[in-house]
């Protein structure tokens, strides 16, 4: 299980070889470096690129047809595997090594399992066809505590720091860290999560204030805002054009306003824009470098 190490400086720069397949590295993933100045890193792994300083990252975003889906079996209090039918995307083989497995409803819901280390390749699980059986084995001191049937619903999801890439603009899947830009393709390093660090600004930053992911910028930082969603019948305003304006929640879940508006029949107004939602903040500006430069931000991201 993870654990922490309080390291000398340097260490976050070390790029580490997989130990022995594709999935396994020195620590178990999520595993803590804490360097003397309290700075704060997470062991993880990267994708299939090479990673880029001073970028934000974020976990690979949930499957759908791994979600929500059918166990095929009977699985009794104390079982140390869970199986369920996909329902889409072929999984290779350990990709949810140190994730979790979760009973999202019916029978046995409410109960999530960590799914086993991969020590040697397959020991998490095999592959599976796109619309076959996933089978995990469960760590250690985990087992199954409220007996599963065919009607329980279960989802998997893939451990935060397995095979990370750069966020997407707005992010789709929960953090990270922050990347030192030493790891190759497919290679293991540490991933910052607290303390200082330079990253990649988007749009005027203000020291002191809140930052959260960009939500223009893949792997970027910008302050932290609410997004006003502007909704009209067309997109130029005339004098018989309905005009709203609203909050918008990150879910999606809109707020209206009161919008007083004065339109000329002659002088027409451009009410054209993106929608976007807001993301989590992930810590303080510390130093207000210019966009598209890296800021010092002074991050915390959970």
């Amino acid at each position: 299980m993870p654990g922490t190490y309080f390291g000398p400086y340097d260490e976050q720069f070390s790029d580490y070889a997989n130990g022995g397949n594709a999935n396994l590295g020195r620590w178990p993933l999520g595993h803590t470096l804490i360097l003397p100045d309290g700075r704060e890193y997470k062991f993880t792994l990267n994708d299939g690129t090479v990673e880029i300083a001073g970028r934000l990252y974020q976990s690979v975003a949930p499957v759908a047809g791994h979600t929500n889906i059918a166990a095929d079996v009977v699985r009794a209090i104390g079982a140390v595997a869970i199986s369920a039918t996909l329902n889409g995307t072929a999984p290779a083989a350990d990709i949810y090594a140190e994730g979790l497995a979760h009973t999202n409803d019916e029978v046995g819901e409410g109960y999530s399992y960590r799914i086993r280390r991969a020590m040697t390749a397959g020991a998490a699980h095999a592959s599976a066809a796109s619309a076959g059986v996933l089978t995990v084995n469960l760590h250690a001191g985990e087992n199954v505590q409220v007996a599963l049937t065919t009607a329980s619903e279960m989802s998997f999801t893939r451990n935060r720091h397995h095979q990370v890439l750069i966020t997407a603009a707005p992010p789709t899947a929960g953090f990270a860290g922050v990347s030192p830009g030493v790891a190759a393709l497919d290679r293991f390093y540490w991933s910052q999560v607290k303390g200082y660090a330079a990253v990649l600004a988007s749009g005027t930053l203000l020291a002191g204030l809140p930052v959260m992911a960009g939500i223009t910028t893949a792997g970027s930082v910008e302050s932290t805002k609410r997004r006003l969603q502007v909704v009209s019948t067309g997109s130029v305003l005339t004098a018989s054009t309905q005009y709203a304006a609203n909050v918008v929640d990150q879910n999606g879940t809109t707020t209206g306003l009161a919008l007083v508006t004065s339109v000329s029949t002659v002088t027409l107004i451009d009410a054209t824009g993106g929608i976007a939602n807001n993301a989590p903040t992930v810590g303080i500006c510390i130093k207000a470098n210019a966009t598209t430069e890296h800021a010092l931000i002074d991050l915390d991201i959970r």
